[in-house]
Order: structure tokens, then sequence, then C-alpha cells
């Protein structure tokens, strides 16, 4: 899944906003931006349920290991996409892509795969 759309022409990268030139992009990386702060607030949790369990309800227990167990899966599951090159550097427009980290990996990969058939077209 990805939020908004994604198309790779022979030449661009055209998302829901903006066009790439695959010329003018030298980094496409995928991100996974929640999941350092995902394991941060599950440890927190735990660490508040552990030292208040003998104070809590046990729905409050259960719903802190719900929180536990699946604000890392969410973390690992959403990703970024990130087009990096000279002319977007510091620029917010080089990670608009979100969507589930296996599909944005996939059309990194599809997007490698287009600057790697363009690159011989360059240099002539």
């Amino acid at each position: 899944m990805i939020v908004g759309k994604v198309e790779i022409t022979g030449r661009a990268v055209q998302t829901h906003r903006d066009s790439y030139m695959l010329s003018q992009l030298s980094v496409v990386s995928v991100r996974r931006p929640f999941l350092a702060v995902s394991m941060l607030f599950s440890v927190g949790s735990l660490g508040f349920g552990w030292s208040f369990v003998d104070l809590l309800y046990p729905e409050e227990i259960i719903a802190i290991l719900a929180f536990v167990l699946l604000a890392p899966l969410i973390g690992l599951c959403v990703g970024q996409i990130q087009l990096l090159s000279r002319d977007l550097r510091g620029s917010e427009l080089s990670g608009m892509i979100w969507g589930t980290y296996g599909h944005l990996n996939r059309v990194r990969r599809e997007i490698s795969l287009a600057m790697q058939t363009q690159a011989p077209e360059t240099s002539r």
C-alpha cells in the first residue's frame, strides 16, 4: 500500500504531486521513520506496566501489553521512500511517498532498475 501514487516512466518518477527526473537522482532509499519512536514508546509502556502492575486492572494490563506488541509492529510496517539529489538537498519534497515498507522497497528496486537502464543513454 502506498499513500498517493508512484509511477515510473523511462525518464522520470512521478508521484501524486511531483515528478523527479531519473538522471537527477543520486540516492533512492526506503526508511522506517517511526521504528525508533515506536520502540521507545513500547519499552516505556512496558516499564510503566511493570512498575504499576499491582495497581492496574486486568483490562489495563492487557491494553498495555497490546500496545507494547503493536507499536513496534507498526514501526516496522510503515515506510517512507526518499529520493535524494543535489537539487533536493534539505527539501521536504525528497521524502513525500509513504506506505508499507515492503511495497516501497519493491518500488525502490524498480526505480533503481530504471536508473540502471537509463545510465548507458546518458553517457553518450
